[in-house]
């Protein structure tokens, strides 16, 4: 009779929670709540041997999966990009004297390898299906790492919820070079932090990490997360010395030298340099956009003199600075243009109603993951020296991003180092919870 009480005690209790679960519907705490206990409950109870093959596969199917439902526009820069690899596929390397790519003219590797790519196999699904694949190994490559910093549990968490991480899936469909460049950085990290600094692994560190350089400019993030992580974690000065010359060395190596084979075959003049740098801090400090892109600084572009001295007078306006940072920081980190980005108001695809149920889980889930992040580095002591690589890597990220232009999807790369980061709390919570889950069998019986 005790036991009964107790159980109509509980169900009770869950039915009340499920009520105030259903008016929490909308703005996304419901589906986040849904998240981590359907995750948790499946790591916990399913016991799989080879998770990377089951991850993989469990990869490979929800991704194809969304870009076959989801109808995303293939718009901005990435439409302009597109364009040009059609061009180049009939040898018209005309593009490249438009003003887009006369001033950044990085942006011409991803054209070349969607060029060649669709060489392969013409068809804009096959683009879309390879940045399934380098999703999906960046996915097997955040469990690896986790397992290696944390523990197992703790890192199938972290990949299934980044699996089904809603953004990412939805860049997987617009063509963006996100995918390839940031496969390409954590597969170079991964040898950095976990293999031995002999000459030949930091060869092909700064071969791989100079490569997706290539792909998507945020190497120098890279760079200097690695010189500061030597610096401090390494008390030999020599080793030191010697495994940051050699992975910067062989960085530039490989982006100079792409730019002069460029150069060498007539295809510009100006290799894959950015002539317009400034560009980045015009935008960031645009106070009335917020520091996001906009058409009305793009009257600067004719006069990089001019963009200059306006962005000296708009750095300069120290009282607006405050608030600007204030919507950065929620733009960039907390998904709040996320409206603009998923090109709500033009999408006919899904009714209003349902896409601000999706948008605001994905920024509800993604708070949640942050609010992880601090509460294990709270807890924790002592972790794996691993993770202050990470702590360094967000730090940047996020002085960075305080003064160049922000959207949500340049929180690519940075999602990841948080997402890693938040095993910690993961971790803790998990640990919690198994303890829980003992004394309430322990009551039941």
């Amino acid at each position: 009779m005790e036991k009964l009480k107790k159980l109509l005690l509980i169900f009770f209790l869950i039915l009340i929670a499920l009520f105030i679960a259903i008016g929490t519907l909308e703005n996304g705490i419901l589906l986040t709540i849904i998240s981590f206990v359907v995750i948790y409950l499946f790591v916990d109870k399913v016991k799989i041997k080879n998770f990377y093959i089951f991850l993989i596969l469990f990869c490979l199917i929800t991704k194809i999966i969304s870009i076959l439902i989801l109808n995303n526009p293939i718009l901005a820069d990435y439409y302009i990009m597109l364009e040009a690899s059609k061009k180049v596929l009939v040898h018209d390397f005309s593009f490249v004297n438009d003003y887009y790519f006369l001033s950044w003219g990085y942006q011409i590797f991803h054209v070349l390898y969607q060029a060649l790519m669709l060489r392969i196999i013409n068809n804009i699904l096959f683009l879309k299906i390879l940045n399934v694949i380098y999703s999906t190994v960046i996915t097997v490559f955040i469990y690896k790492i986790i397992k290696n910093i944390c523990n197992e549990k703790s890192a199938r968490i972290v990949s299934l919820l980044y699996s089904i991480s809603l953004y990412p899936l939805y860049l997987n469909g617009v063509l963006g070079n996100q995918q390839l460049g940031f496969m390409l950085m954590i597969i170079g990290l991964y040898i950095f932090l976990f293999k031995e600094h002999n000459i030949k692994n930091l060869i092909i560190i700064g071969l791989i990490i100079g490569v997706s350089n290539l792909e998507r400019t945020e190497g120098i993030v890279y760079i200097l997360t690695i010189l500061i992580y030597l610096i401090i974690t390494n008390k030999n000065i020599k080793s030191i010395l010697k495994s940051s010359f050699i992975i910067i060395l062989t960085y530039f190596i490989v982006n100079n030298g792409a730019s002069f084979l460029m150069i060498h075959y007539n295809i510009n003049d100006i290799g894959f340099k950015n002539t317009n740098p400034e560009w980045k801090f015009l935008i960031g400090f645009n106070y009335q956009y917020n520091g996001k892109n906009n058409k009305e600084d793009e009257i600067y572009l004719d006069d990089l003199n001019k963009e200059k001295d306006e962005i000296i007078n708009r750095m300069t306006n120290f009282k607006k600075i405050p608030n600007l940072f204030y919507q950065k920081i929620k733009i960039q980190w907390l998904y709040s243009d996320l409206e603009d980005t998923f090109n709500v108001k033009n999408n006919t695809q899904f009714s209003n109603g349902l896409m601000n149920i999706i948008l605001n889980y994905v920024k509800i889930i993604n708070l949640t993951i942050i609010i992880l992040v601090f509460y294990g580095l709270y807890k924790n002591k002592k972790f794996n020296k691993v993770y202050y690589f990470f702590i360094i890597n967000l730090c940047i990220y996020f002085g960075i991003y305080l003064f160049i232009e922000v959207a949500a999807r340049y929180y690519f790369n940075p999602q990841i180092t948080v997402l890693i980061l938040s095993s910690l709390g993961i971790n803790k919570l998990s640990n919690y919870f198994d303890k829980k889950n003992k004394s309430f069998r322990h009551i039941l019986k």
